[in-house]
């Protein structure tokens, strides 16, 4: 389960969001959702200059994750070592990394190297690509060099949740069905090295 509500409205200066967010965490319970994401983007942009304002919420979230039977996912910008050290100050093993490939490609991230520093903290990958003006394309035609990310997901033995964040193309059942098929290959391909 997703929450984009927190996009478009900050969780740190409306109070109404944290109630929002408990709220949404029940009917997750109720569907028997696992995963509960928080994009920490725009209005809600997370950054290491303003996190300690986001612990207390996020804690509270957390805390009523466990209760649900699910585990928070926090999608920032910061790079791996900031994301740590966010993650360290939490201080709550209910609170784990979203890795977009796509996002931290475009704001520069080595992604190899995220995804070995991060380690076991990752709990879900979007699948996705970039070109350089920031906009989704079809996988392996933009930025993302997804061979060196299924390498580095493998040397960390990732055997978590991936999702599709990807562009639609001409028709979104073949792209859909390529998409596996990329996913698959390097997933195997990386997977028969290791």
């Amino acid at each position: 389960m997703c929450n984009d509500h927190i996009v478009d409205n900050s969780l740190i200066y409306n109070p109404t969001v944290l109630k929002q967010n408990l709220e949404l965490i029940e009917r997750g319970k109720i569907l028997g959702c696992n995963k509960f994401l928080l994009p920490f983007f725009e209005n809600s942009e997370l950054n290491i200059d303003n996190y300690e304002s986001y612990l207390e919420p996020l804690n509270i979230i957390a805390e009523k994750c466990r209760e649900a039977g699910m585990v928070v996912c926090i999608e920032t910008i910061l790079n791996a070592k900031e994301l740590i050290h966010v993650m360290d100050k939490l201080d709550n093993e209910n609170i784990k990394a979203v890795f977009d490939t796509g996002n931290r490609v475009a704001f520069g991230h080595d992604l190899h190297e995220d995804i070995i520093l991060l380690g076991d903290k990752i709990e879900h990958v979007h699948i996705k690509d970039k070109n350089s003006e920031n906009e989704n394309v079809v996988l392996g035609t933009g930025l993302v060099n997804f061979n060196s990310v299924f390498s580095a997901l493998s040397k960390i033995n990732f055997k978590n949740s991936y999702t599709f964040e990807t562009n639609r193309g001409n028709n979104a059942i073949r792209t859909a069905k390529y998409n596996i098929s990329v996913v698959n290959y390097f997933h195997v391909e990386n997977f028969s090295i290791s």
